[in-house]
């Protein structure tokens, strides 16, 4: 027999006066000690497996913390897309125990959906509690019957770090084209407001003053009392398309400034390349997603605005706003004019777009440039001569160096080298909001015609109605870097 503890025992044992009894105490020991250690074991399995579950939802948890991580699948199936998407610029006011209700247009279906949100310029950790997501009737007006809790991690309360984002879980939600929803939650305590500080289309956000009673789940728009067209935390919407909704390819992400986000116009030229897209059967059906900030730069410049507004350069964002969101397949870039404005050199400009394109071809991605629209002097901002030879020698190392996958020219659609006149360093001025620098929405308009079908892999694409008619003026003849329209329609497009 083997003892536990032989330290307890004698050296040697006197024979036992009744050996049968003997046995049968030995036996009665033995199977004490059998069930001890069944006990043990027991009780060491359930201690592991506790241990097991605790280091399972700290990973989880981890998991949640890392920024924009692609949605997990639940089947061989699921298709994930990013569909809809609001860059993050800026902190900006407090937010005090309020109420929000952020508002997303679907451009395609799916049949479950996932929320991001941000706390990227969150000054303390972000507190969420009621969060939930319902269709919209009309303003912030929720259909009761649609309202579903949006979780993280089972929960309907969660708190983001500073600086980062986090993924709601899948909400099993058949979500139609064109459906507009409303993300709705009550922030606990205080934190810097995270958003998008500009030039949405239409109202992005509702909100309660601070320090209000909880009223997320209200169906009424009427309770949260204030509107904006700034999106406010909720930064990216996923959705699970399935193999017989989603198209061979996947999202297109526009990383770009004003000129992408709408500054000075009512439209956008993203949105009318989505509607392009919208025309098509729904298997080739894809989401645009506009990451334009206004005042971005592609490069990090000392006198940028990334810290006014303008957000961090489109180098350090291009992961964060395009690469890391699931089912992306394509990344525009229209960067570079504010850092020209900004005292960027060209060198210094081509060299960053090599750097970016560097960074997309690594992740697997298409790229596509779009060269730097013409633009002259205003009464705010000045463009010099040496501004401008910047601007054409750019644009001719874009077309010229084969870098890109492939090069919209659209310097050169938004010249103003139309109906007899012929100055391919202005913008033409049905094409010019007023202020020498933004497209008016005849000018977005045309900026989305201007994408060849063939670079977004398209056999055919439908155009939007043009809202101006325009006739290249024959024998205009531009500049280096701005070929005229007549030129360019004469030519090939640059690949």
């Amino acid at each position: 027999m083997t003892y536990n503890n032989p330290r307890q025992l004698p050296i040697s044992r006197p024979k036992l006066k009744y050996p049968l009894r003997r046995r049968r105490r030995n036996r009665i020991i033995a199977s004490f000690m059998v069930l001890i250690l069944i006990l043990a074991v027991i009780l060491t399995t359930n201690y592991m497996f506790a241990t097991d579950k605790k280091v399972v939802a700290s990973s989880d948890t981890v998991k949640q913390k890392v920024t924009t991580t692609a949605p997990a699948t639940t089947t061989v199936s699921d298709v994930w897309r990013v569909v809809w998407g609001s860059p993050m610029a800026w902190g900006y006011q407090t937010v005090t125990n309020a109420s929000l209700r952020e508002i997303i247009k679907s451009p395609t279906a799916g049949n479950a959906l996932e929320i991001q949100i941000s706390n990227l310029y969150g000054n303390v950790p972000l507190n969420l509690e009621s969060l939930n997501i319902a269709q919209v009737s009309s303003g912030a007006n929720i259909i009761a019957s649609t309202e579903v809790p949006l979780t993280f991690n089972g929960s309907t309360s969660v708190t983001i770090p500073v600086g980062q984002q986090l993924v709601s879980d899948p909400i099993q939600m058949s979500v139609s084209q064109f459906e507009v929803l409303a993300v709705s939650f009550y922030v606990v305590g205080s934190d810097l407001v995270t958003l998008h500080p500009c030039c949405s289309v239409g109202t992005a956000s509702y909100f309660t003053p601070n320090n209000k009673p909880d009223v997320a789940n209200s169906l009424q728009g009427s309770s949260f009392g204030y509107a904006s067209s700034y999106p406010r935390f909720v930064d990216a919407m996923f959705l699970d398309q399935g193999p017989t909704q989603a198209s061979s390819a996947g999202s297109i992400v526009v990383i770009g400034d004003s000129i992408s986000d709408g500054y000075n116009s009512t439209t956008r030229w993203p949105d009318y390349l989505q509607l392009r897209i919208d025309q098509l059967p729904v298997v080739e059906q894809r989401a645009v997603i506009d990451e334009g900030i206004t005042a971005n730069a592609l490069l990090s410049l000392p006198d940028d605005d990334s810290k006014k507004g303008g957000g961090p350069s489109g180098l350090s964002r291009v992961d964060n706003d395009a690469l890391s969101l699931p089912g992306v397949s394509t990344v525009i870039l229209l960067l570079g004019t504010n850092d020209l404005w900004f005292g960027a050199t060209a060198t210094q400009l081509i060299q960053g777009m090599q750097q970016f394109i560097q960074t997309v071809k690594a992740a697997g991605k298409q790229v596509i440039g779009i060269t730097l629209l013409p633009r002259m002097s205003s009464v705010k901002e000045l463009w010099t001569p040496l501004q401008q030879s910047y601007l054409e020698d750019v644009n001719n190392w874009m077309m010229t160096s084969n870098s890109f996958d492939y090069v919209v020219n659209m310097a050169s659609v938004i010249s103003d080298t139309y109906n007899g006149q012929c100055v391919p360093t202005s913008i033409f001025p049905p094409y010019n909001s007023g202020d020498n620098l933004h497209p008016s929405p005849a000018g977005d308009v045309a900026m989305a015609n201007a994408v060849p079908a063939a670079d977004l892999g398209y056999s055919s694409l439908p155009y939007v109605t043009p809202l101006v008619n325009v006739t290249p003026t024959v024998g205009c003849m531009g500049v280096e870097g701005i070929p005229s329209a007549y030129q360019a329609t004469s030519q090939s497009p640059s690949h």
